[in-house]
């Protein structure tokens, strides 16, 4: 093999020279290994970024899941690593801490992550299964592409064979220091040709991932989806695991730590959705992970609603909302997705419904003209935000018999939704007279309303959410009179 030929893949022509495993800027080495595990968790973050938009849930959450979880998760998996390599670092601690080598174990670095997951879940009152589901399409990414760094290492590779794969390593590159593990063959004192185990591995998570973005709407349960990538990933980690040369063993014997791990997540994860798709087909809770859910409320946005959630954000831009703690946040997150989450959740939402609720505010808010909305989203849509629009010329009392007298079902039914957002997330904030001037509102509303009658579809609706309205008014009554003694 010519020394100039770093690496080569002889059945298929390939044959790349001269490939180093860094490059300087500036006078600074910099390690390909460590680029491209940079750009793994950049287009991680992106694509779990992007699937928390298009589910409805707040973007925020997932960067600080992915701050902690890249920050710890890159400390587990060289834990990991190093505890089932401690034969040679107990001899060699300042090489701990030295990542440049490589040495990053993926299964430390998915627990980790999972742990810490579980805590910011528990923290923001998250739900723990949903943020699985989502970070499970980041760290698969994260993944696939982290292989590669493997590759520009000249490590992570297979035994001997002759496959079509077949990748020859220069053993005496002048670029890098090659490491040849136990039993494999050194072909002329010059190149080793063997398993490139980094390529199937990112294959591997290249087709769970196209497989997970094209069924994750048809998933039964929360979790299910993380489940489909640990089991999928576990399946085809225990083959290529086998295949490899440089294992981490459990102590003196042959067992290899990921082989292991692999066919208990494969045999825990295959049960756990096999049982809980039976128990849901049977009308029972699943157990062990999130609640039931169906492709209507999975959470993911249709392609005409994502349509309206883009131009509804687009359209308050910029506008506020102030949480219950204080704190700001878009008006488009803090507020219109609270309204369209509190009616997401029921079946008897349907696109009119969901349409309107992400639409409500704009006429009032924004400079959107009514005929915009009837050309975009039909004159039913339009008519229900143009009765749900109240002007600062008339009361609140003359706006909600307005609404009554000639809106809509569905336009009423987002008020209520509307109003019980508003009264839960502001009961903290403002003084004792604004506080009666909301519990004044929302009474005068629930009198009204509750008199009034719906179709039939609409009506346990729109009693359950004059229940929860009620409940709200009564703790915001409570803390008037505890402000006043």
């Amino acid at each position: 093999m010519p020394e100039s030929i770093s690496i080569s893949f002889p059945h298929l022509g390939i044959a790349l020279e001269n490939l180093k495993n860094s490059f300087s800027v500036f006078g600074i080495d910099v390690a390909y290994y460590g680029l491209i595990i940079g750009i793994g968790m950049l287009t991680a973050m992106m694509l779990a970024f992007h699937d928390a938009r298009v589910s409805g849930q707040k973007v925020d959450d997932y960067l600080d899941l992915a701050l902690f979880g890249i920050i710890f998760g890159i400390a587990g998996a060289r834990i990991y690593y190093v505890i089932f390599e401690w034969d040679y670092y107990k001899n060699n601690l300042d090489e701990i801490f030295n990542l440049r080598k490589g040495g990053l174990a993926i299964y430390g670095g998915i627990i980790t992550g999972v742990i810490v997951c579980i805590i910011l879940a528990k923290i923001k009152k998250l739900s723990l299964w949903k943020m699985t589901d989502t970070g499970a399409i980041g760290l698969i990414t994260g993944q696939m592409i982290g292989r590669w760094g493997n590759f520009f290492n000249r490590e992570a590779y297979g035994g001997d064979t002759d496959s079509l794969f077949a990748m020859r390593i220069n053993i005496n590159d002048p670029n890098v220091s090659v490491i040849v593990q136990d039993n494999v063959t050194v072909i002329n004192d010059s190149y080793i040709q063997v398993h490139p185990t980094f390529l199937y591995e990112s294959f591997w998570c290249l087709c769970i991932l196209i497989l997970i973005q094209l069924f994750k709407r048809k998933k039964k349960f929360e979790g299910e989806v993380f489940l489909w990538y640990i089991t999928a990933y576990a399946f085809g980690r225990f083959f290529i695991e086998g295949l490899r040369k440089d294992q981490l063993l459990i102590g003196n014997t042959k067992i290899a730590v990921s082989q292991l791990l692999s066919a208990v997540l494969f045999v825990l994860g295959i049960t756990l959705i096999f049982a809980n798709r039976i128990r849901i087909s049977r009308n029972l809770k699943p157990v062990l992970v999130g609640k039931a859910v169906t492709e209507k409320n999975a959470g993911y946005f249709s392609k005409e609603l994502w349509k309206t959630v883009k131009f509804a954000e687009h359209a308050h831009k910029n506008q506020k909302w102030k949480l219950s703690d204080g704190t700001d946040i878009s008006y488009f997150q803090g507020h219109l997705m609270g309204v369209y989450h509190i009616l997401q959740k029921e079946n008897v939402a349907d696109m009119e419904m969901l349409e309107t609720a992400l639409l409500h505010d704009i006429l009032e808010d924004t400079c959107t003209q009514y005929e915009e909305l009837e050309k975009r989203f039909g004159k039913q849509v339009a008519e229900n935000v143009r009765w749900l629009t109240r002007t600062k010329e008339i009361s609140y009392e003359a706006y909600i018999d307005a609404l009554i007298l000639n809106g809509s079902d569905v336009a009423l039914i987002v008020k209520l939704a509307d109003r019980l957002h508003n009264i839960t997330n502001l009961m903290n904030l403002g003084s004792e007279e604004w506080h009666l001037k909301k519990t004044g509102q929302a009474k005068y509303m629930i009198e009204k309303i509750s008199q009034h009658e719906v179709m039939e579809r609409y009506a346990e609706l729109k009693n359950r959410l004059l229940e929860q309205i009620s409940s709200e008014v009564h703790r915001l009554q409570e803390m008037g009179e505890a402000v006043r003694e």
